[in-house]
């Protein structure tokens, strides 16, 4: 279980891992030790979770030296995801700032893990493209029917912000018909009527400014 301060501390080491990943590895590095020391003495951080945090930033200095290739590091953090619980937080935002159109190649088979947290994973990573226009809605709409209730809200509160455009409405509103979970339902239809009630605002805003001009 990850304890509340080692939870608020995840943030500031993915902040410094992201200096780390920029070619700061010294500044980065250093950072990132002086957290991990804190977190120790704080009695936040126990050995093994220690252990850990210093095995991910060995693995990411490596990639970032040259020492690890991309797929190398895909599946060191498949594998910690996997494995490391009180990390997962932190490697999904590892993994999204690492990840791009090569590194989606190398992580066909995720959405086929047995493990929800490295499908969860990948969606990330996928989003993050669907947000920079890399890839389309219908990358992410297998997701929709994921056995798992954790990766179908995790698509939902991914999804939300962009309810407003037509192709994510359409997804959620597909989803809205196949969810049983109520705790899923009540955040698409959230999300829903929230795009309802701007497009409704932007029209009024619309009519508003015709008038005025008219007037």
């Amino acid at each position: 279980m990850v304890s509340e301060k080692f939870e608020s501390l995840i943030q500031s080491l993915y902040i410094s891992i992201s200096h780390l990943l920029s070619g700061d590895i010294e500044n980065g590095r250093k950072s990132i030790l002086k957290i991990i020391s804190e977190c120790e003495g704080e009695g936040s951080c126990d050995e093994e979770l220690v252990s850990q945090l210093l095995d991910l930033v060995d693995k990411i200095e490596g990639y970032v030296k040259g020492e690890l290739d991309e797929s190398s590091m895909m599946n060191k953090i498949r594998e910690a995801l996997r494995k490391e619980g009180r990390l997962r937080d932190l490697l999904i935002l590892v993994l999204r700032e690492l990840c791009g159109e090569s590194s989606v190649e190398l992580m066909e088979d995720w959405s086929e893990d047995p493990e929800p947290v490295v499908r969860i994973a990948y969606l990330k990573c996928l989003l993050k493209l669907y947000e920079e226009g890399i890839v389309g809605i219908d990358v992410l709409t297998k997701f929709s029917s994921d056995p798992s209730p954790r990766v179908r809200e995790a698509l939902v509160s991914s999804l939300s912000r962009y309810a407003n455009k037509d192709e994510v409405f359409g997804l959620l509103s597909r989803m809205l018909r196949m969810e049983k979970r109520s705790h899923i339902r009540t955040e698409i239809l959230t999300a829903l009527s929230g795009a309802i009630e701007s497009k409704r605002g932007r029209r009024r805003g619309f009519f508003d400014r015709l008038f005025k001009r008219n007037s």
